[in-house]
């Protein structure tokens, strides 16, 4: 079994994949934040959400290729620690998180 630093690595570099996936909506939000309208600054919070939500869908496509033992590693610690499931949690996505690994 992985170690508890192993599987933060694993997740970290999901995420660190997912962000650069995303980089481009990423960036058109904050070139929308950069206008002094208070319009394009609503448009680009509701930009960052659609590019949050984005990376999480990449993020759960690498958690998903990840070999078992990897993936059953992530459950296990899942179940052992709160601040490492708090972690993944956010970045596979509140709602997905609880419908996949059963959570409330």
């Amino acid at each position: 079994m992985k170690t508890l630093d192993e599987v933060f690595d694993i997740i970290e570099s999901l995420n660190d994949e997912a962000h650069s996936d995303a980089w481009d909506s990423w960036i058109a939000a904050d070139e929308m934040a950069e206008s002094d309208d208070d319009e394009s600054y609503e448009k680009a919070e509701s930009m960052r959400e659609a590019a949050s939500d984005e990376q999480a869908e990449y993020f759960r496509d690498g958690y998903y290729c990840l070999s078992e033992e990897d993936q059953k590693a992530i459950q296990h610690w899942l179940s052992k620690d709160e601040t490492f499931q708090e972690q993944f949690r956010d970045w596979f996505g509140h709602d997905e998180f609880d419908e996949e690994f059963n959570k409330t």
